[in-house]
């Protein structure tokens, strides 16, 4: 009899939303989203479904991906993963989102191969321009075909759009023959997305999300015999949700729906699915999902990957294992494959010291660069020299990384001697460049001294934490952020001082949502600086520290 493990949700926590999932024999990978922040397009690997370690990015070459000036939550969107058994080629797609002004959204999707799923990638291969969210299938019969959502501008028109098919020629490097609109939707959930086609005993498969990236999300399926359709809808879709009823919201453009939060889901906002067969012969979805903060719809982690145990009917439709379409905390593991107890929320350990820099550290808007962040300037020591504000959507001076359990400590060591008033530097807890905390260093003509402080970015407006204010003479210091779900308190100690002292009040940082900011991505710790005097300054961090209490 075969012996299971039970795989706890979200498998990754923080911010990692727009999960694709493939295995390869009995080796998995994942890939999400990462927005404004570079390098772009995270893949993660397994071998037990439950943890997750990240392996590498794709997108790293700053000459084709430009992320400065982006605003939120446009960016690197919604990558897909592929294997072509007949080439053993690996396929990544990817969206980049320029601009999302007026609703015309421009976009342009690219693809990328590698005989690895370590690399080197290939250069990226233009698909189109249609909309976003493509992917790639690879059929038997040696075709490769695109699907992607066709954004409708049109006025009048049912709102976002139709699923298109396109067969995708990789010897010419681009896309042949007509388009094909082959799906409306399975549902009448309207904000219709992230189309995946699969093939299973003579059926194509064609899954997708619908309900909007928000409250009403689900993973929706359809099928047909002919990859061209007509495609059949799976009589119970959504098969997993947080809102397991029906409702009627086409053409509605609202994604986030905060009005259909359901308050006796384990989950919320589960959706933008996909399909991976086992080596062990079984069957599972990967999705997104999110968690609140308790007792309110801010989601201050971001959206994040869980996984649902599937199987097949007698009349050929996926089902979850567990029963019903109610997305669930906990479950089935493959068989035969143990599974730690180890927590899914790793956080970040970055000792400078060691010349290292961790890999979930990114920056946002750009590549992380000698000139303004450099191990060998001050060896032992992380020296990041100043550059734009927080605010700014361009030249930001900022490492960090996902936040992944609702109760963390972020924390650094930061030398820094600043002569005005407009250079900083310190630990940040940051959403975007309109919603963050900076305790920084900097020079207060005030107290006439360098001296420690708290800013404050919420939705594009400044705030200083005058009154709390400390003179720091010698412009060192410990600094950490002691966050408790939608709560954060900063500390602070300085020289050989054993005791951490507490910096400025306990902060409310639930405006750090997606909820409140209009944003896709999720909270992150990090470390950084500016200088609006001269541009000359720099700081040294000796370490930075994301540390998980629980999941």
């Amino acid at each position: 009899m075969a012996e299971y493990s039970t795989i706890k949700n979200p498998i990754l926590p923080g911010f990692t939303p727009d999960p694709a999932v493939l295995g390869v024999g009995d080796d998995y990978y994942l890939a999400t989203s990462t927005f404004n922040w570079y390098p772009g397009v995270q893949i993660f690997h397994s071998k037990d479904l439950a943890h997750w370690e990240l392996q590498n990015y794709v997108f790293m070459d700053p000459n084709f991906l430009q992320l400065a000036g982006t605003d939120t939550p446009a960016g690197v969107w919604a990558p897909d993963l592929t294997y072509d058994k007949q080439t053993g080629k690996y396929w990544i797609v990817m969206c980049q989102m320029h601009n999302m002004n007026g609703n015309l959204f421009d976009q342009d999707n690219y693809a990328v191969y590698a005989d690895s799923m370590k690399g080197p990638w290939s250069k990226p291969i233009y698909l189109n321009s249609i909309g976003f969210d493509c992917s790639l299938f690879h059929d038997d019969d040696g075709k490769h075909w695109a699907v992607t959502l066709e954004w409708d501008t049109r006025k009048g028109y049912q709102h976002p759009g139709a699923i298109v098919l396109e067969q995708f020629d990789p010897e010419q490097g681009k896309l042949v023959g007509p388009t094909k609109r082959i799906s409306r939707g399975g549902t009448d959930r309207g904000c219709l997305e992230a189309p995946h086609i699969y093939k299973h005993n003579g059926y194509y498969y064609l899954m997708t999300a619908e309900g909007g990236t928000g409250y009403g999300h689900g993973v929706v399926v359809q099928r047909s015999k002919n990859i061209e359709g007509p495609y059949e809808s799976d009589p119970q879709n959504p098969i997993i949700t947080s809102t397991p009823y029906r409702y009627f919201r086409r053409g509605d453009p609202d994604s986030l729906r905060i009005d259909l939060y359901n308050p006796k889901a384990p989950l919320q906002k589960c959706g933008h699915g996909s399909l991976v067969h086992t080596a062990t012969n079984e069957w599972y979805v990967v999705h997104l999902s999110a968690r609140p903060l308790p007792g309110t719809t801010n989601c201050t982690l971001g959206r994040e990957t869980s996984i649902q145990k599937m199987e097949w009917n007698a009349d050929g439709w996926l089902r979850m294992k567990a029963g019903g379409t109610l997305a669930q905390p906990e479950t089935e593991g493959m068989k035969g494959v143990p599974i730690s107890n180890a927590p899914q929320a790793v956080g970040v350990d970055s000792d400078f010291s060691k010349s290292q820099i961790d890999l979930h550290l990114m920056s946002p808007y750009g590549p992380r660069t000698e000139d303004w962040c450099s191990l060998n300037e001050r060896p032992g020591w992380l020296r990041i020299h100043g550059r734009q504000s927080f605010f700014s959507q361009f030249q930001v001076s900022l490492l960090a990384s996902r936040v992944d359990s609702f109760k963390s400590t972020v924390s650094t060591k930061v030398e820094f001697n600043p002569v005005h008033y407009s250079q900083s530097a310190g630990l940040a807890l940051y959403y975007d460049n309109s919603n963050w905390l900076f305790a920084r260093i900097y020079h207060s003509e005030t107290l006439n001294s360098t001296a420690l402080a708290i800013m404050k970015g919420e939705k594009g407006d400044k705030d200083e934490y005058i009154l709390d204010r400390i003179p720091l003479p010698e412009g060192k210091a410990e600094i950490q952020a002691k966050i408790d779900y939608g709560k954060a308190q900063f500390y602070f100690r300085t020289g050989d001082e054993k005791d951490w002292q507490r910096l400025g009040p306990e902060i409310d940082i639930s405006f750090m949502s997606d909820e409140q900011t209009g944003g896709f991505t999720g909270l992150m710790g990090g470390i950084g600086a500016w200088d609006a005097y001269r541009r000359q300054s720099s700081a040294d961090f000796k370490y930075f520290k994301i540390t998980p209490s629980e999941n």
